[in-house]
């Protein structure tokens, strides 16, 4: 079996994340799959497996778009390995499980569409597999551990009730955020604050305040600007901001929001 380490930064998470902590489980909002809307989900992926210290289980870490955030769900071994495998990559002479679920599927020609981890009940995930067929959409009862070796498997999208994650996920620790070191300082746009700019599109990230001699003062950045689109990508709100700045490489076209009208600038988060 895959031997899994535990990064450091993580441990204090994990014990704070655990549904055991303080001897009572932490509660979350219990949601039917028929209640949730588009608006309702976050799109997560599956970042590592590690080890729980204390117990020794396997640990999957799923987190959101901007990687900033991991919400710990402990499984089995045999769904760590399976898993793992996915991860990596690797091969077996004979299908795991996964792969005989993933056959049959492909053999009723049927297409594997997303999985949605629906709630949380008593210290235990739920999960529904959607499968297409015939364009017609098909929701399958399963254990999150299983769905994400499918989802891996068919590189399809992992939904998860955007209450549910902010719940139960936790900030990892070692992370420093990209925004303090292109020199910004940010806030979320609430609606009063976007009433008191005259903002009307409502979604965006505050410049509260820019570093003097900061790659962001270079680049033209001011307080009060208002960030909106950066390389083609809406800024949303912050974990947007954060996950756009990481994966930009060089120079990207940036829609800000300043002194009552729209003004493109070219930033320049990599020097």
């Amino acid at each position: 079996m895959k031997k899994f380490t535990i990064p450091v930064g993580m441990v204090i998470a994990l014990f704070l994340a655990h549904p055991f902590f303080f001897g009572k489980e932490i509660a979350a909002t219990v949601v039917p799959p028929s209640s949730l809307s588009q608006k309702d989900l976050i799109e997560v992926k599956v970042s590592r497996l590690i080890v729980d210290p204390g117990s020794m289980q396997p640990v999957v870490l799923i987190v959101d778009q901007s990687g900033e955030r991991a919400m710990p769900i402990w499984i089995g071994a045999n769904e760590a390995v399976a898993i793992q495998m996915q991860l990596e990559g690797t091969k077996t002479p004979r299908p795991m499980t996964h792969d005989l679920l993933g056959r049959v599927i492909q053999k009723l020609n049927a297409t594997v569409r997303r999985v949605l981890i629906t709630q949380e009940k008593e210290g235990i995930y739920y999960a529904i597999l959607v499968l297409e067929k015939d364009g017609t959409l098909v929701e399958i009862d399963a254990r999150p551990s299983d769905s994400f070796a499918i989802a891996l498997k068919f590189n399809v999208p992992i939904l998860i009730p955007r209450s549910l994650f902010q719940a139960k996920a936790v900030l990892l620790l070692d992370q420093k955020n990209v925004e303090e070191a292109y020199g910004l300082s940010i806030q979320e746009v609430t609606p009063e604050i976007a009433e008191s700019f005259s903002f009307k599109e409502r979604r965006g990230v505050l410049i509260a305040d820019v570093a003097e001699g900061s790659r962001a003062e270079k680049d033209g950045l001011q307080r009060g600007d208002i960030l909106v689109e950066i390389g083609g990508e809406k800024v949303e709100d912050i974990p947007a901001l954060r996950s756009i700045l990481a994966k930009v490489k060089s120079s990207a076209k940036t829609r800000i929001f300043r002194k009552g009208s729209f003004v493109t600038l070219t930033l320049n988060p990599v020097d």
